[in-house]
């Protein structure tokens, strides 16, 4: 049996972002705010020095 979400040709990261979206869109006003807060991702990516070992 696969998934629905598989089914309409979504992936998992899809369906979970698109359902976290849901839920926060249902939370009473004050907790909507804090959410979206929690929600924000901030990625830093470091590129290794080239070193010699």
């Amino acid at each position: 049996m696969v998934a629905f979400w598989r089914q309409v040709g979504l992936s998992y990261i899809q369906y979970s972002r698109i359902c976290a979206q849901a839920v926060r869109a249902a939370l009473k006003p004050q907790l909507q705010t804090e959410a979206k807060k929690a929600a924000e991702v901030n990625v830093r990516v470091h590129k290794p020095k080239d070193s010699a070992i």
